[in-house]
């Protein structure tokens, strides 16, 4: 591969546009695990990793498609769909020899780089300097492959079920911190009368204005 897609077009309006979107998305996005500063959005991730490693098009009719191909690929709706992200890694592949490209994200910070390169189905390698952001990372990237694909039967008073290891013991030990929150700091935070519990507190100081003048002396 000469020259890559990305290098000669990009659909710059249409993937702003759903990385706007994608910031009022809550429901399943990564961003609510931990919040990170500078985060980057999946929808312009994926589709700059995509157009970074498939080629430059040999007319403007393929040029056409293949904009029109990454818009939608950008689309959050878009993100587990099996056949569009399957067309985006064979035409990766094909880019690139047959084999996964390498995609190595020196600082990944919340990790939306290398995540969409393992969706592309790229060799990806992520690391960063602050320990917070290698927890995010780790937390992203890696435990829910190690851990969270594997299900278990478990009975309960409905019959049994199938459940995810991981899931159940976030669930367990994010009760357990929470309880134990209640238990050291809840004094603080007291129900009010129509239900609601206080969730911080403003502090400050005033201090007279010694201008003899001053209207609020």
């Amino acid at each position: 591969m000469n020259k890559s897609f990305i290098e000669s077009d990009f659909p710059v309006k249409e993937v702003s546009e759903e990385s706007t979107r994608e910031k009022n998305i809550r429901h399943g996005h990564i961003s609510t695990l931990h919040i990170w500063w500078a985060r980057r959005p999946l929808a312009s991730s994926r589709a700059s990793i995509y157009a970074a490693l498939t080629p430059e098009p040999r007319d403007e009719e393929e040029r056409l498609k293949r904009a029109h191909f990454i818009a939608n690929l950008s689309k959050w709706e878009n993100s587990l769909n099996k056949n569009l992200i399957e067309r985006a890694r064979e035409e990766i592949l094909k880019a690139n020899g047959g084999k996964p490209p390498k995609v190595l994200d020196p600082f990944a910070g919340g990790g939306a780089i290398p995540l969409e390169a393992l969706r592309l189905g790229c060799e990806t390698y992520a690391s960063d300097l602050n320990p917070v952001a290698v927890l995010i990372l780790k937390c992203t990237l890696e435990y829910p492959q190690k851990y969270g694909r594997k299900k278990v039967k478990s009975n309960d008073l409905f019959g049994e079920k199938e459940i995810n290891p991981l899931l159940e013991d976030v669930k367990k030990w994010g009760n357990w911190v929470l309880e134990e929150a209640r238990k050291e700091i809840g004094i603080f935070y007291p129900e009010e009368k129509d239900g609601s519990i206080p969730v911080g507190y403003l502090w400050a100081r005033t201090v007279k204005c010694q201008n003899p003048a001053c209207l609020f002396g």
